[in-house]
C-alpha cells in the first residue's frame, strides 16, 4: 500500500538572482540537513536547494513514500515549474541519486527543460546489485548494526530503543522506495537510443562498503556523457573528507556556469 503526501518539498523558496539551481537528493533515512552547509562551500551564483522528503525533520507528521515511481511523481509535480524556470542541476546521494535521475528521466520524456548535468553519488546504477539491503531482510537491531558499519548511524544509537523505533520505520520506507525503482521510468541501460541527453558526474568513495567502483562507473550506459570520480572516504564521503569533495565538485559547477 503506498500513501500520496502533499508535497511542500523545497526547505527555502530559490533565489532569484542564481544563475544555476542545485537541487540537492538525500540519502535513505536522512533528510534536507544532510546539505545544510553546502551554500558555503559551493559559487556564489549556485543556489543550493535542498529537497526534503515527507517523513521526517520538518515534515516528520507527514505520510511517507514508500514506492518509487510515486515519489518521482509527486516530486515532478511540485518542482516541475521551478526546473523549468532556468537552468538547473542536482546532487543525488544514495537513494538521492536514484531519485535524482529518475526525475530528469521525467522531466525529458514530459518536455519539461533537461537538467544541465547531473552529480550521483554513492549509488550503484539501477541495472546491477542494489546498493542498499532490502527493507525486510534484517530485523531492527541488525539493520541498526549494519547502519553504524557503514557510517549512517551514530553507534550511540544501538542503545536506545526509543530512538530507533522513531528512525527505522524512515528508513524501512526509503528502502522501499529503492527497491521499486524499476516502476520510475528509468531508461533501458542496454537500449543506446534511450541514452540521455545530458552530462552525468557520479563520484564513488574508495572505503565505500556498501558500492563498488565500477558498481556506480556503470552509469555511464544511461546517458552521452559521463565521468566517475574517486574519492577518500566511505559511503558518506561528503561529510567524511568535504574539502576533497567540494574540490571536485566546485570545478564541474563552473564549467556549467561558463
Amino acid at each position: 500500500m503506498t500513501t500520496t503526501a502533499a508535497v511542500s518539498c523545497l526547505v527555502r523558496a530559490p533565489r532569484e538572482d542564481a544563475r544555476l539551481r542545485l537541487f540537492c537528493f538525500h540519502h535513505a533515512g536522512g533528510g534536507a540537513s544532510f546539505f545544510s552547509s553546502w551554500a558555503g562551500r559551493l559559487p556564489s551564483d549556485v543556489d543550493v536547494l535542498p529537497v526534503q522528503l515527507p517523513g521526517r525533520e520538518a515534515r516528520y507528521r507527514e505520510p511517507r513514500f514508500r514506492d518509487a515511481g510515486e515519489a518521482v511523481a509527486a516530486l515532478g509535480r511540485e518542482l516541475g515549474p521551478r526546473l523549468d524556470e532556468g537552468p538547473w542541476a542536482a546532487y543525488g546521494h544514495s537513494m538521492g541519486a536514484m531519485v535524482a535521475f529518475a526525475l530528469a528521466a521525467a522531466r525529458l520524456r514530459e518536455g519539461g527543460r533537461p537538467p544541465e548535468a547531473l552529480f550521483l553519488g554513492a549509488y550503484a546504477a539501477p541495472h546491477v546489485s542494489p546498493t542498499l539491503p532490502s527493507p525486510d531482510r534484517y530485523d531492527d537491531r541488525e539493520l541498526a548494526r549494519l547502519l553504524v558499519g557503514f557510517g549512517g548511524l551514530s553507534p550511540q544509537f544501538l542503545g536506545r530503543d526509543d530512538w530507533l523505533r522513531v528512525l527505522l520505520p524512515v528508513l524501512r520506507d526509503d528502502l522501499r522506495i529503492c527497491a521499486t525503482h524499476r516502476g520510475a521510468g528509468l531508461p533501458d541501460p542496454d537500449a543506446e537510443g534511450a541514452r540521455l541527453p545530458f552530462h552525468v558526474e557520479a563520484f564513488t568513495g574508495v572505503d565505500d562498503p556498501l558500492v563498488a567502483p565500477d558498481a556506480v562507473r556503470a552509469w555511464e550506459r544511461y546517458v552521452h556523457s559521463f565521468r566517475m570520480t574517486t574519492l577518500p572516504g566511505g559511503h558518506f564521503f561528503p561529510r567524511q573528507a568535504p574539502d576533497t569533495f567540494f574540490d571536485r565538485l566546485n570545478p564541474a559547477l563552473a564549467r556549467l556556469l561558463a
